[in-house]
């Protein structure tokens, strides 16, 4: 196995679905999942995240292995960063609240990314004192993207982070998207079914 990127191979039942995966992926840079709904995006995505475990997988980024034969690395010591369909954030946070939610203390390395480059990024500073609920759409998967960020992972995972937004949120969440491949160097695994999506973001 290369000891650089991400390296996976997951097979095995879940539920009535067979999945079965096997590639690699560059360690930066953004790789899409593509393909239409029902065929095993997400499951791929649960698996890289350790929240679904199927027997003899492989899962290494960087030549550290997550799972193997003998090896399972559970979700909450992995270093990702998951942002969904839906962005899920706290109602009784503010915003500022919320990008901290999970942000590691103390991270001071210079490959920390830093909450002022964050809120900067995705044009957060005016709406760090509101609470969620007085969000639209686009604003709410913002701050997602945002915490996530700050989480300091190495892989960022995303499922279908538009689909649940209008026309003219997703145009603008995708500039956003643009900004975050030019600025950050880490690797996003990305699943959509909207192949716009592919062709706009994905390497």
């Amino acid at each position: 196995m290369s000891s650089s990127g991400l390296e996976i191979r997951f097979r095995g039942r879940i539920g009535a679905f067979m999945l079965d995966a096997d590639f690699s992926a560059p360690g930066r840079g953004v790789t899409a999942l593509f393909g239409r709904s029902g065929c095993g995006k997400t499951s791929v995505l649960r698996c890289l995240a350790g929240l679904q475990r199927l027997a003899g997988g492989y899962c290494a980024l960087d030549g550290d292995v997550w799972q193997d034969a003998t090896t399972f690395v559970p979700t909450h010591r992995r270093p990702i960063g998951y942002v969904f369909q839906e962005a899920s954030l706290f109602p009784h946070m503010s915003v500022r609240r919320n990008l901290l939610y999970g942000a590691p203390r103390g991270a001071t390395n210079a490959k920390a990314i830093g909450y002022d480059e964050v809120a900067d990024l995705f044009g957060l500073r005016r709406l760090l004192e509101r609470s969620p609920r007085h969000l639209s759409g686009g604003e709410r998967q913002r701050v997602a993207l945002g915490r996530a960020l700050l989480s300091q992972p190495r892989l960022l995972l995303m499922d279908e982070p538009l689909s649940a937004l209008d026309a003219s949120a997703r145009d603008e969440i995708l500039s956003y998207l643009e900004r975050l491949h030019a600025n950050f160097s880490l690797p996003v695994v990305y699943v959509t079914h909207d192949l716009r999506e592919v062709e706009r973001l994905a390497d």
